[in-house]
């Protein structure tokens, strides 16, 4: 039993103070108001480890098998302070979103590389997107996935988009998240505005009569991307600040790309400026 590895309680109870605390991390509202998130399965604890994130603690299931380099790793925070918890299927079962989950929940504080509203000075050497309004949580996570993959180092996000420490979202990424510096804005006019002041160039994609086609123009090492709602696509009062627009060819008759698979696109095309 994994509470006697660890040498640590065993909690049956989903009434218990430190499960219902862990429990509203589920909720985009618990998240903010305790500035803390879940990551469910191995991997992810691997990856926040190596990261060296911020952990709080650590949830196993009773019944959980671990290799024995993982169970060092949680002895080595263990030692740190960081408490472990052993808990029976029944309470893991209110911590997860997972239909088959690995048996390991770690609780994390908001990531140091991610800003809320406090948006920072780029630099030159930083690849941007913007997505504005990108609501679904498997579209996010797989445009922080691809990210990572094309070398984008710095995304920006409307806070109505699907938020980026919710299980979906981070089990979409893959571990990316802890890899890319990711700012929260609520006024995206405004910060598009200081990019341009900082001598970027901002072009949303979108398709207009004027419109740039993708792999026929000059893609600039200072050029920010901007992504609309996958229903939506972008506001009128982004594209009026906007430098240009730019469209992806595609077959006549078809339906636009989702969002994800329009920035992955639009990422390969970055990428070929490193």
């Amino acid at each position: 039993m994994n509470s006697k590895i660890f040498n640590t309680d065993y909690i049956t109870s989903k009434s218990n103070s430190t499960i219902v605390k862990i429990a509203k991390l589920l909720n985009k509202k618990g998240r903010k108001e305790s500035q803390l998130f879940t990551l469910d399965g191995v991997k992810l604890f691997i990856e926040a480890y190596n990261f060296s994130a911020d952990i709080e603690c650590i949830v196993l299931k009773e019944d959980l098998c671990l290799d024995k380099e993982t169970i060092e790793k949680i002895k080595l925070l263990q030692n740190t302070g960081i408490k472990v918890y052993c808990v029976n299927e029944s309470v893991f079962s209110k911590l997860t979103e997972e239909s088959a989950p690995q048996g390991i929940i770690t609780v994390c504080k908001f990531l140091k590389n991610h800003q809320i509203n406090n948006f920072a000075q780029t630099n030159k050497q930083e690849k941007i997107m913007v997505f504005e309004s990108v609501r679904d949580p498997g579209n996010v996570g797989t445009i922080l996935r691809n990210a990572a993959a094309f070398g984008i180092n710095r995304l920006i996000f409307t806070s109505d988009c699907a938020d980026i420490y919710s299980q979906k979202v981070i089990r979409s990424s893959m571990g990316a998240i802890f890899k890319l510096k990711i700012d929260i804005v609520d006024n995206l006019p405004n910060i598009l505005g200081e990019l341009k002041k900082q001598g970027k160039r901002v072009i949303s994609t979108t398709l207009k009569d004027n419109s740039l086609k993708l792999g026929e123009c000059l893609i600039n090492e200072n050029d920010v991307f901007v992504i609309g709602n996958e229903g939506h696509g972008i506001s009128t009062e982004v594209i009026a600040i906007s430098d240009a627009t730019l469209f992806i060819p595609m077959c006549e008759n078809t339906e636009s790309l989702n969002a994800s698979i329009a920035a992955a696109i639009i990422m390969w095309e970055m990428s070929k400026m490193q």
